[in-house]
């Protein structure tokens, strides 16, 4: 583990977005407590660049801080790409339409790496469990504590929903896994148009949803409010039988005030 010179440390083009909530709770930790897991780099020509740990970098920027803790490690391009994916797929709040994109790109290059473990391919150096040559499913589910199932299920979504699909939905209303579920079922020349479609129906129901402010009348002249008064009266009288309206005409001969009288 070493000392390395934050602005000497490169992130990935195709790393995840920063959350800054995330880099604020971690530097809120890293002021506490000081920074509990290096991050993991690997040497370029220029420098270094984050293998894992792009939240806690930006933390130590957002901090002001010159240098960071990390372990440099000895990846090539896919195994770096697998080791920043395994950091993502471990967040609980990925979105179904990122952890698809992870979880599908995830398996390529793991059975790029090992082909052995592809359906139908060569098992026979598999028969001792190793780590390097147990399925994607549960190397993956190993690695990031889902089950196997579950990495199937959103293998399955990145494989099937194209990737401008993932891109048009990511972040909006659509992005569920019961969406990408349905539409991983549509021809791929048909996905774009139905997510387009859909996104535009979804905008039209929260248009419609909207609550519309009424404006108050304006204030009644003495003559209109009368008048108001007179029908409101009305409306009542003509609502009545003969035997209320016989009863009310007896006591309304009566002063309302004159409580003795009454």
């Amino acid at each position: 583990m070493s000392l390395l010179p934050v602005d000497q440390i490169t992130v990935r083009a195709d790393a995840r977005a920063i959350d800054m909530a995330t880099v604020a709770a971690i530097a809120d930790s890293i002021g506490e407590v000081g920074l509990i897991n290096p991050i993991r780099v690997r040497r370029l020509a220029n420098g270094w660049e984050v293998v894992a740990g792009v939240h806690r970098l930006e933390a130590h920027k957002q901090l002001g801080l010159a240098e960071v803790e990390a372990v440099e490690v000895d990846d090539d391009d896919a195994k770096a790409e697998l080791a920043m994916i395994d950091e993502n797929l471990c967040r609980a709040e990925l979105i179904p339409s990122d952890r698809a994109r992870y979880t599908a790109r995830r398996k390529a290059i793991y059975e790029d790496l090992h082909p052995e473990t592809k359906h139908g391919g060569d098992r026979k150096s598999d028969q001792v469990e190793n780590f390097a040559t147990r399925s994607f499913a549960a190397d993956t589910a190993a690695k990031t504590g889902q089950t196997d199932r579950a990495i199937r299920m959103h293998a399955e979504r990145g494989e099937k929903v194209l990737p401008e699909v993932l891109d048009l939905i990511r972040g909006t209303v659509l992005d569920t896994g019961t969406y990408l579920d349905r539409i991983k079922r549509l021809p791929g020349n048909e996905q774009y148009k139905a997510a387009k479609r859909d996104l535009a129906n979804e905008r039209r129901r929260r248009v419609a949803k909207r609550t519309i402010v009424r404006v108050a009348d304006a204030p009644l002249d003495h003559e209109e409010a009368v008048e108001r008064q007179v029908a409101a009266l009305m409306a009542l009288w003509n609502k009545t039988g003969p035997e209320a309206r016989n009863e009310f005409l007896a006591r309304i001969d009566t002063p309302v005030f004159n409580r003795s009288a009454a």
